[in-house]
């Protein structure tokens, strides 16, 4: 068994996102600071006008201000966009080992967003940290894609996955889940520990808040999107936990036919 490097490959954050960080850690984001920032950053402004501009927000007129795109986005999705950009610029991006391009990556990422918004917007269900963990929780596979082609373990990994899940690959190559590297890195980010036990807890999920994201990982993944038989059994597992699973299916037909 192999192992991933933890802490030593994570990235240290930029001073500027840095600064970023402490607002969003103090809960008071004040919106023309981070708008500044940001503009101090040219990757990551971007990275967000480019997303903010992709199909996926169907939107009806191009955004071309950081303002806008942070008004019209929401600061936690932003937030979500700058610590992917910056995860993505420390390691070389070959996702290809988990059968994605990095566009499709970011689809997943969006699609995942877009959809808890939809489903739980009449709900009670704090949907702040949930949106931006659906948004961020797959970054683990970017380092792991990255120590799978360090180690030269790309065709064991690719055989393991014709009979196993990919999870379960990376249990037996590394003995760690890709979501558990996630909640190591954005702990090692200062995130607050229960962001980073919400990550790690994916696949096995106790609380509620980890069951929708286990429904989300289950409807949108890196094999499948809105496949008809995923989306029945994370429905079925949302009807078991009485977790909203009619609008969960509601929002997934607006979502697929946007």
């Amino acid at each position: 068994m192999s192992s991933v490097s933890i802490p030593e490959t994570f990235p240290n954050l930029p001073a500027s996102v840095q600064k970023i960080q402490k607002m969003y850690a103090s809960q008071s984001v004040a919106i023309p600071t981070l708008v500044a920032l940001l503009e101090s950053e040219p990757l990551l402004a971007a990275n967000i006008l480019k997303l903010v501009n992709s199909p996926y927000y169907g939107l009806s007129a191009k955004v071309s201000s950081i303002n806008g795109a942070v008004m019209l986005l929401g600061t936690t999705v932003i937030r979500g966009i700058i610590l992917a950009t910056i995860l993505k610029k420390s390691f070389p991006l070959d996702l290809s080992v988990y059968g994605i391009t990095v566009a499709q990556f970011e689809t997943i990422s969006i699609l995942r967003a877009k959809l808890l918004k939809e489903w739980l917007q009449n709900t009670d269900v704090d949907t702040q940290s949930l949106s931006l963990a659906a948004f961020l929780m797959e970054s683990g596979k970017i380092v792991m894609a990255h120590e799978i082609a360090k180690k030269s373990l790309k065709t064991e990994f690719a055989t393991l996955c014709q009979i196993k899940s990919q999870e379960e690959a990376e249990m037996e190559l590394f003995g760690v889940q890709s979501y558990s590297v996630a909640s190591a890195l954005f702990s090692q980010w200062q995130f607050d520990d229960a962001f980073c036990a919400l990550i790690g807890s994916v696949t096995n999920p106790q609380s509620s808040d980890a069951k929708i994201l286990h429904a989300l990982q289950i409807a949108i993944n890196t094999k499948n999107i809105f496949d008809a038989d995923e989306i029945a059994k994370a429905k079925e597992f949302l009807d078991i936990h009485q977790l909203y699973g009619d609008a969960f299916l509601q929002s997934v037909e607006k979502i697929k036919n946007i």
